[in-house]
C-alpha cells in the first residue's frame, strides 16, 4: 500500500489539487496530512475520494471545528499513532511535538512531520524520517509532498504539479 504525504498546504489550492491528482495517479491508499491546511474549504473533495485520510493541525489550523466538518472528522492533536498496513506511523506537525514518543527507539515504523517547510528523509534506527516539504511552495518556491510504499518503506519527495497558467 501506498501511503501520500502532505503539509504546510497554506491554503494554496493549486497545490492542493495538483497533489490530489498526483496521489490518484500513484493509486495511493491513504492520505497523511500533516497540518497547517488554514481553511477548511482547501480540503473541498477530499473526503469524497474513498481514499481514508488522516490528519494532524498545525499552528496555523485555527479554525479546528471547520477542518473537522469539511474532512469529517480526520483532524487528530498531534502527536498521533496511526496503524496502517501493519506500520506504525507517528505524525505531527513539529519535529518538536514528537520529541516525547521517540524516546523508546523500534516503536515506529514511519516518523512524519512537517513545520520547516523542508523535505526530509532519513533512517534512525529501523524508523523512516520523513518531511514531505511544503504543499503550498512558498518559502522554496517548489511545493512538494511525498509518497512511501508501505510494503517497503521505500519514500520518495515528489514536486507536485500545477496546472498551466491561464
Amino acid at each position: 500500500m501506498k501511503a501520500g504525504i502532505l503539509s504546510d498546504t497554506h491554503d494554496y489550492r493549486p497545490a492542493a489539487e495538483g497533489a490530489l491528482a498526483l496521489f490518484r495517479a500513484e493509486g495511493i491508499g491513504i492520505l497523511l496530512h500533516l497540518g497547517d491546511v488554514c481553511s477548511p474549504e482547501l480540503l473541498d473533495g477530499y473526503p469524497d475520494l474513498g481514499i481514508p485520510l488522516v490528519c494532524v493541525f498545525g499552528n496555523n489550523d485555527t479554525d479546528r471545528d471547520g477542518l473537522q466538518a469539511a474532512t469529517r472528522g480526520a483532524f487528530r492533536q498531534g502527536p498521533h499513532i496511526e496503524e496502517v498496513a501493519g506500520r506504525r506511523i507517528l505524525m505531527a506537525h513539529s519535529y518538536r511535538d514528537l520529541e516525547a514518543e521517540l524516546g523508546e527507539r523500534g516503536r515506529f515504523d514511519l516518523v512524519l512531520f512537517g513545520h520547516t517547510h523542508r523535505p526530509l528523509t532519513m533512517r534512525v534506527g529501523r524508523a523512516l524520517v520523513l518531511n514531505p516539504g511544503e504543499g503550498c511552495g512558498f518559502m522554496r518556491g517548489k511545493p512538494t509532498c511525498a509518497v512511501v510504499e508501505l510494503d517497503t518503506m521505500e519514500p520518495r519527495i515528489v514536486p507536485i504539479p500545477l496546472p498551466e497558467p491561464r
